[in-house]
């Protein structure tokens, strides 16, 4: 292994007699570079999009939500409140679909009512006011300076529905608009935020009856509170997103790997003209008693430094390129958004998985080269 790696650093660095060798190598080599530092790039600013994805949903979504495990609703009384509070922020919320109507315009929506500080900015008096995310907002009209109020329907579940008049089977309260929040992800879009007393109202649960608990204050605690709950923490409250991520950034992967596959192939072609042209050094190998498998292993080797020497460039021009950036912001984002410069951030895994996939390619290349050229001789 000493001689074989010994000769094929010597072939690396010397002076070939044909120049096209030496510039179709560093096309070899610059070619992994550009693809190493395009797959720590593209990755980085993936996870700085992720990062701000998943910053954006743990802002909204608690730590914990807690769900009947049959039903819609439980009673507050049925969990150890006062334990949980000692470890968190207890918010009970009771959330089901409602028709609205506004103005002349009505549809269906997801209201939640909420309890604790949360719903005092949503009492002026003894009137109810709401926050609609701006999906409903957009299709109802709705705008919070005018003095129209919007009216919440619920079929009444102890009346009976009568074709001659079907809204004496419908509870209905009023609430007067007075925000349109923004809404990061599509969950919120159609959301309507009102004090949890009018959903009681409305939906004629009783005073301590939720559909769940929120928890915050503490992500990765341990919780058991028996069957008769289901406990949903960040990431199986939209469990959809982070999977959707995961396999995102798992394609994008995939897709350069297979760019830097196609450009490895220069490899081959550097390969096959520097076996031609060291014709004599092999003849003259093999009558100082090297066999077939020394020379492909030193022509393979060969191939593999040229691999490595550009996968080595690549990660380090790609790692600085992703901490100048993260630093300075030099590259920025096109309109407005949340940011102004393109987010990345720099993850080991992504590093580590880029460098093996990186220099097992350029190995299998390289000994797929040497040996294909070398058995037609």
């Amino acid at each position: 292994m000493k001689l074989s790696l010994y000769i094929a650093k010597r072939y690396l660095f010397a002076k070939k007699s044909h120049n096209v060798i030496n510039i179709i190598s560093a096309i070899s080599a610059t070619g992994m570079a550009i693809g190493t530092a395009a797959l720590i790039i593209i990755l980085s600013v993936y996870n700085g999009f992720d990062n701000i994805i998943r910053q954006n949903l743990s802002e909204s979504d608690p730590d914990y939500l807690i769900l009947p495990s049959e039903g819609k609703t439980f009673n507050g009384s049925d969990l150890p409140l006062s334990a949980l509070a000692e470890t968190f922020s207890i918010s009970g919320i009771i959330e089901e679909s409602v028709f609205i109507t506004y103005g002349g315009n009505q549809g269906f929506a997801k209201a939640r009512g909420v309890e604790s500080s949360d719903s005092s900015s949503l009492w002026l008096g003894d009137i109810a006011r709401a926050k609609f995310g701006p999906g409903i907002a957009s299709e109802l009209g709705i705008n919070p300076r005018f003095v129209e109020n919007a009216f919440l329907y619920f079929p009444d579940r102890n009346a009976k529905f009568s074709p001659v008049n079907p809204e004496a089977a419908l509870n209905n309260v009023r609430v007067k608009p007075v925000d349109i929040f923004t809404s990061t992800t599509e969950f919120d879009n159609d959301l309507v935020i009102v004090p949890i007393e009018l959903m009681r109202t409305l939906l004629g649960y009783g005073e301590d009856e939720f559909t769940a608990v929120e928890l915050r204050g503490r992500a990765g605690a341990a919780l058991d509170l028996g069957n008769d709950f289901v406990i949903l923490d960040r990431y199986h409250q939209h469990p959809e997103i982070y999977k959707m991520m995961k396999y995102e950034k798992a394609a994008i992967y995939l897709i350069l790997i297979f760019i830097v596959i196609i450009i490895s192939l220069n490899i081959f072609g550097s390969l096959s003209m520097l076996i031609i042209e060291k014709q004599g050094d092999i003849d003259t190998l093999h009558a100082l008693g090297a066999d077939d498998k020394l020379i492909r292993k030193i022509f393979a080797l060969e191939g593999w430094l040229i691999s490595l020497l550009g996968m080595v460039s690549g990660l380090v021009v790609g790692i600085l390129t992703v901490v100048i950036q993260s630093r300075f912001g030099i590259v920025k984002l096109p309109g407005n958004y949340l940011v102004d410069a393109y987010p990345v951030a720099l993850q080991w895994t992504d590093v580590l998985l880029t460098a093996a996939a990186v220099t097992a390619i350029g190995f299998i290349i390289s000994l797929s080269a040497g040996r294909n050229r070398l058995l037609s001789r």
